[in-house]
């Protein structure tokens, strides 16, 4: 589990600092679980097969895109693969790490379970992923898990990796429920959109806490943002104005979900939420509250609680120089 340093991207800190009302809403949600036209024809069936398992049945639901982007990056998907420093199987255990998230054995692995098993290692790479935090915190999780820890010498060696392995999680996901092939955005595939979309309607209940990030911790506006796209495979600054102020803006009769729709006033920004279709979004709101899915007049300047509709951006999309 050992490859070549990148840069680090890095995002500010900050939260939404306000409350706001809104209608609830309702929408269809977009799915993670089918794959995209791109994992059928790089993923050997068996093996997407393995990982929707191990997702369902993990303890913390990694989304088996993530495991698959794993095996991806670590082996090209080659159960036999052995590297130079003795790491082993699709997941590239090391023995002893391997030993110690082997276990329970799946019905169909090997006995005694053996990280060359496409099976135990797949069942235990999933233990190992939420043992570390990736749900919560998909960057830091897959810096230790391919440097050892997620303290600073490994950020400075890894951080590459974790942004690889996420971005390969992103074009894994189909595009919507049906596995449509992917489509493009802006130059971008929308397949990113759409797996921020999933990622932020799978938060649905969980509670508004100023300043959080996770799953765990509950989410502010810009951090449920900042989690489904980190999730995703894409680094969006962490404060609801900066979201609006540095992106590229999208006019409100071209909204594809995932860009992000803003509320303020005075041309500042105070909420996010992420566009799903349907004049509706999924968003973290306000104190007391959870993330829903919430309604809104798609027109600029259209109240919405305390707040106005500034506009959108689309996150996946290079800015344009000037």
């Amino acid at each position: 589990m050992t490859h070549a340093p990148a840069k680090i991207a890095a995002v500010a800190l900050g939260a939404c600092l306000f409350s706001v009302g809104a209608l609830a809403g309702g929408a269809p949600a977009l799915s993670a679980n089918n794959p995209s036209q791109l994992a059928t024809s790089t993923i050997p069936a068996t093996l997407i097969s393995l990982f929707q398992r191990v997702s369902a049945t993990s303890p913390c639901g990694v989304p088996w895109t993530l495991l698959a982007a794993v095996a991806d990056t670590e082996s090209a998907f080659d159960p036999t693969a052995v590297s130079d420093a003795g790491a082993q199987g699709l997941f590239q255990f090391e023995p002893a790490t391997f030993a110690e998230y082997a276990k329970p054995v799946p019905d169909t692995g090997a006995a005694p379970p053996s990280p060359f098993d496409p099976v135990d290692a797949a069942y235990a790479a999933g233990r190992y992923l939420c043992s570390l935090g990736v749900v919560g915190n998909p960057t830091s999780a897959l810096v230790a898990y391919n440097c050892g820890n997620p303290g600073p010498a490994c950020q400075a060696a890894s951080a590459g990796y974790a942004e690889q392995v996420l971005a390969t999680a992103a074009i894994y996901t189909a595009s919507d429920s049906s596995g449509a092939a992917i489509g493009v955005s802006n130059g971008v595939p929308n397949v990113v959109q759409a797996a921020a979309v999933a990622y932020a309607e799978s938060q649905i209940g969980t509670p508004y806490v100023w300043g959080g990030a996770s799953p765990q911790g509950g989410f502010d506006c810009s951090g449920l943002v900042v989690w489904a796209y980190g999730l995703a495979g894409v680094v969006v600054p962490r404060v609801a104005n900066d979201q609006w102020q540095g992106e590229p803006h999208v006019a409100l009769d071209q909204l594809v979900s995932g860009d992000l729709v803003f509320f303020g006033s005075d041309g500042y920004a105070d909420h996010v939420g992420i566009y799903i279709g349907n004049s509706a979004m999924v968003d973290a709101p306000h104190t007391g509250a959870d993330v829903r899915v919430d309604t809104f007049d798609n027109v600029i300047g259209a109240g919405w609680g305390n707040e106005v509709l500034l506009g959108a951006v689309d996150p996946v999309s290079v800015p344009t120089a000037a």
